[in-house]
């Protein structure tokens, strides 16, 4: 009886130990398995036809972009003859054809090559009318009593995934500030649009230097585009609406051009794989037209999956308070595509756990059937 009570025994341990082995074994394949799978996600995740498709976003999304709105006041005119034309230019910043002085071009060099401590662009003067003289953009991107007011917004991009991913804003009547109150009332307010404003506009990206990075904007009046601390496109000057390029190659230098001129080498140059920022400031200062369109093709975006008011959104992972941050914030796709990566992790390392505790328990089944034989 006493014999036959410890075969028993052995014969549960020798199951136990077996269905832990199975188990472990299941445990093991499927979380090695999975861990295989998350590897070629986050591979996938380095292609720029892939980080949004990899979080669950869809072709066809809006992709928030935080944006700075400046109202600006439309200056009064001064006259050229008894304060001198630099003068004259210069106190009148916004609003140029009431005052019966205006010259429609491109005009480059109005800012420095870098963007100042606040990663604001800073004047340098300018050597073509109506911008000659123009040293003080302050009220441009801050609050100047009486001449300008901060409002926030969003601009929204639209994701579609064809053969390339690309991120496109379109406004043939760009007015983003006509529903508010600071320069109600200016002359220049027409036809129910507010035409005298700035903006600024950061767009976070990790380079993938693949050689199919670009950007195309189309915009007036002023137009500068950054990446990093940088000056690399130059639309500056009151003018009709221009369209400028730029692109990335595979060394991870910046070339640009304007209005279809061939694309030079701005002095940009990105390191692969390092996360980066392209900073987007631009004026509408005078009554006739405002366009704004921007579109990004194969870039990497870093964004980040949010609860709105309205639902579920995303928006690129950039603080407007913390403008000098170019990191991913938070779960960032760039580099966490899949959120179960621990989770699965935790499932091989179990697994393995488990297996090694089976094979144990099967030794000492195995032992103590063999010593009972033996008896």
């Amino acid at each position: 009886m006493k014999k036959k009570q410890q075969k028993n025994k052995s014969q549960i341990i020798t199951v136990l130990a077996l269905t832990m082995f199975g188990l472990a074994l299941i445990l093991s394949v499927v979380g090695l398995s999975q861990t295989v799978i998350n590897v070629k996600q986050e591979q996938m995740a380095r292609e720029p036809e892939a980080v949004l498709a990899s979080v669950g976003v869809e072709s066809g999304a809006d992709i928030s972009l935080p944006v700075s709105y400046y109202d600006q006041r439309s200056d009064a005119c001064v006259n050229m003859y008894d304060s001198g034309m630099s003068e004259a230019l210069n106190a009148r910043q916004f609003e140029w054809a009431s005052c019966g002085y205006t010259n429609k071009q491109i005009e480059q060099g109005l800012v420095d090559y870098e963007l100042d401590e606040n990663y604001l662009p800073v004047a340098v003067g300018g050597e073509l009318l109506p911008n000659r003289g123009l040293t003080d953009m302050t009220r441009w991107f801050d609050n100047v009593e009486g001449k300008s007011k901060e409002y926030t917004g969003t601009l929204k991009l639209v994701y579609k995934q064809g053969e390339t991913v690309e991120f496109s804003y379109v406004d043939g009547d760009f007015y983003p500030l006509d529903a508010v109150a600071f320069s109600e009332g200016d002359s220049v307010n027409k036809d129910g649009h507010n035409h005298l404003f700035t903006m600024s506009v950061a767009v976070p990206f990790t380079v993938m230097a693949s050689g199919d990075e670009s950007l195309a904007i189309t915009a007036d009046d002023d137009t500068f585009v950054y990446v990093g601390n940088e000056l690399a496109l130059d639309m500056g000057g009151i003018h009709e609406a221009t369209t400028g390029r730029l692109m990335i190659n595979e060394a991870g230098e910046v070339y640009t051009g304007v209005m279809g001129e061939d694309l030079a080498y701005s002095g940009v140059k990105l390191s692969k794989d390092e996360g980066s920022i392209i900073r987007i400031f631009h004026a509408d200062r005078d009554s006739d037209e405002s366009v704004f369109k921007v579109r990004l093709t194969g870039m990497s975006l870093n964004i980040v999956q949010t609860q709105l008011a309205s639902g579920s959104g995303v928006q690129v992972a950039y603080d407007p308070s913390n403008p000098g941050y170019v990191g991913p914030l938070g779960e960032s796709s760039v580099f966490r595509p899949d959120g179960s990566k621990g989770y699965i992790i935790m499932a091989t390392v179990l697994g393995v756990a488990i297996m090694t505790c089976a094979m144990f328990t099967a030794i000492l089944a195995h032992t103590l059937i063999k010593n009972k034989r033996q008896r």
